[in-house]
C-alpha cells in the first residue's frame, strides 16, 4: 500500500464518514499546499518533533510554539523546533493555517476549540493525543471546531520528555492513526493524510472508539504493567537489575502526570484490558504453584507466539 493510500479499519463503521460524505477523498492528494503559519500548542517531545519535521519539509512556513512554562518555550527555541514561542495560545493560533495540539490529553479539546476560533477560516486543527473518544466528542460538540478538526495520534515518542529530545525523524515510518467521524470535513481529512505522509508517517484510519480499545492493549496497559513491575523492586535488589528488568520497565520512566491523564481519559477500555491481565496472571500463578510444567510451558509459548507474530507483522501502510 502506498503512502498516499491509508489503511482503513472498518470495525467502527458508524463513526467513520460514509462514502457519500467523501471518505474516498483520503486517498487523493490534498490541494492544501504549504502552510504559511503553523501553531504548535505544547512544545515537548512530540510537539517539538512535529515542529522540526514541519520546518524540514516546509522551510517557508512560520512555526509558532505555545507553552505555559518558560523553560519549555526556551527549549523549543534552542532546539530549533519553532521560530517563535509564546505563552498565549490565542496569539499563537491567530491566522494560522495549521494548528497542532500536543498537550496532555486533558487539555486538548479545550485548546482545539480555542484554535478553531482564531485560526484562518480554512485552517486545519489536529492533535497528537494518545486517547481519542473523549477528545473527539468534546471538540465535535463545538460547531466551529468540528468543521476544522481531524483527530490524529502518531504512534511515536519515548519515555524522555521535552523539546530538547525532539527529533525531526520521530514520525518517519511510524503508524499515524486518524480518527474521523461522520462530522469530519473530507477535505481536511485528505489534507491530514497528505501532511502525515509527507512527514514520513504511515496512515491508518479507524474510529475514535476502536483507537482507544486498541491503544489500551498496545500502549496504556503495558505502561501500567511496566510501572507495577518497577514498583515491585525491593531496595536491596537495585544492584541486581539486568537487561530483562530494564527492558520491561523502561517506559515506567514516562511522565506520571501525562500518564495519569491518559489512563483516566481511556479508563473503560483500560479497565477491560486490566481485567484480562489479572485473569492471565492468575493462570500463571496457578501453574507455578501447582508445579504444572506443561501448563506453564503452554502459557509461555502462547505469549512468545503473540510477540513473534507482532514483530513479523508487515509495516503499516
Amino acid at each position: 500500500m502506498s503512502r498516499s493510500e491509508p489503511r482503513i479499519e472498518t470495525t467502527g463503521e458508524q463513526s467513520c464518514p460514509a462514502p457519500d460524505q467523501g471518505l474516498q477523498a483520503i486517498t487523493e492528494r490534498s490541494p492544501g499546499g504549504t502552510p504559511n503559519r503553523v501553531a504548535i500548542l505544547g512544545v515537548g517531545l512530540l510537539g517539538g518533533s512535529f515542529g522540526l519535521a514541519i520546518r524540514r519539509n516546509y522551510p517557508a512556513s512560520r512555526v509558532i510554539g505555545f507553552s505555559r512554562t518558560r523553560s519549555s518555550r526556551d527549549a523549543a527555541l534552542l532546539r530549533g523546533a519553532v521560530d517563535e514561542a509564546t505563552d498565549d495560545a490565542r496569539s499563537a493560533c491567530r491566522d494560522a493555517d495549521l494548528v497542532v495540539v500536543a498537550t496532555p490529553v486533558d487539555r486538548i479539546a479545550e485548546l482545539a476549540i480555542v484554535a478553531a476560533e482564531v485560526s484562518r477560516p480554512d485552517a486545519m486543527v489536529t492533535d497528537l493525543g494518545s486517547t481519542k473518544a473523549e477528545i473527539v466528542k468534546a471538540v465535535e460538540a463545538d460547531r466551529l471546531a468540528r468543521g476544522k478538526y481531524v483527530g490524529a495520534h502518531p504512534i511515536a515518542g519515548g519515555e524522555r520528555t521535552g523539546a530538547e529530545h525532539a527529533r525531526e525523524d520521530l514520525f518517519r515510518g511510524r503508524p499515524v492513526v486518524l480518527t474521523p467521524t461522520s462530522k469530519t470535513d473530507p477535505e481536511r481529512l485528505a489534507r491530514s493524510v497528505e501532511m502525515w505522509g509527507g512527514l514520513g508517517g504511515q496512515v491508518v484510519v479507524m474510529s475514535p472508539e476502536d483507537h482507544d480499545r486498541n491503544l489500551a492493549s498496545t500502549s496504556h496497559v503495558p505502561h501500567l504493567v511496566a510501572s507495577m513491575l518497577a514498583g515491585l523492586l525491593p531496595e536491596q535488589a537495585r544492584d541486581l537489575v539486568g537487561s530483562g528488568w530494564l527492558d520491561t520497565t523502561r517506559i515506567a520512566s514516562g511522565d506520571p502526570e501525562m500518564w495519569a491523564s491518559i489512563c483516566l481519559a481511556n479508563r473503560d477500555a483500560i479497565a477491560d484490558v486490566l481485567d484480562q491481565a489479572s485473569c492471565s496472571l492468575r493462570h500463571f500463578r496457578e501453574a507455578v504453584l501447582a508445579g504444572d510444567r506443561d501448563r506453564l510451558f503452554r502459557l509461555l509459548e502462547s505469549a512468545k507466539r503473540q510477540r513473534d507474530a507482532a514483530l513479523a507483522a508487515p509495516t503499516v501502510g
